[in-house]
């Protein structure tokens, strides 16, 4: 993976289905915006038509051919949207980046290093959030969402929480800044300690 070399900040958050995720990403860009700093909040895969076909497809592909497309998308979404508000000096927020690979793609059988190789040219986020929470937590919530994906069927959480270390351990070998959160409660205390190192690093 490539360091960001085109200003402003790339922080990307991964976790378990179900972990709180998006809940998280939205209260710290309401605070980041409230400091009056310019933000950007993206997601993958994208809305966009390759980001819909992925979402879709991933009900029935797997393994690698799956990885290539989300990597697809990944690139895609870089060029489109994360680079330009990088080049304005922007806070870019996105929800689900290469860690979400290392999670969702190796639950499928994919090798690791599979995974980096497709993503050799992706930007490294320069704070990579990773929120966990207790597995009860995480299947209580899954229990209120209507329709399910596969990976968040048949009480997948475990093997997920077990994926996300192995990818935090991968991503840190990079020289990439994981910032770990539990997210089983206090909603408030996890999002002071983000925005907080986000206003550090956009000092640094």
């Amino acid at each position: 993976m490539t360091k960001n070399s085109y200003g402003g900040l790339f922080i990307a958050f991964d976790g378990p289905n179900g972990v709180g995720k998006s809940t998280v990403i939205e209260h710290v860009e309401s605070e980041l915006v409230a400091r009056n700093i310019a933000v950007f909040l993206t997601k993958e895969p994208t809305d966009t038509e390759l980001g819909l076909f992925t979402r879709r497809i991933a009900e029935t592909l797997d393994g690698e051919s799956l990885t290539c497309l989300v990597a697809a998308d990944r690139y895609h979404h870089l060029k489109q949207e994360v680079v330009p508000h990088l080049l304005k000096g922007e806070v870019v927020l996105s929800d689900r980046y290469v860690l979400s690979s290392l999670i969702l793609q190796c639950m499928d059988g994919v090798n690791a290093d599979f995974v980096l190789a497709v993503n050799e040219r992706a930007i490294c986020p320069d704070i990579q959030v990773a929120i966990s929470a207790d597995r009860d937590v995480v299947r209580s919530r899954l229990a209120t969402r209507g329709q399910l994906t596969r990976f968040e069927r048949g009480q997948r959480t475990g093997e997920e929480l077990v994926f996300l270390q192995r990818g935090k351990n991968a991503l840190a070998r990079l020289g990439i800044e994981v910032l770990d959160i539990e997210n089983s409660g206090n909603l408030q205390r996890n999002v002071s300690c983000i925005v907080e190192r986000i206003l550090e690093a956009a000092k640094e």
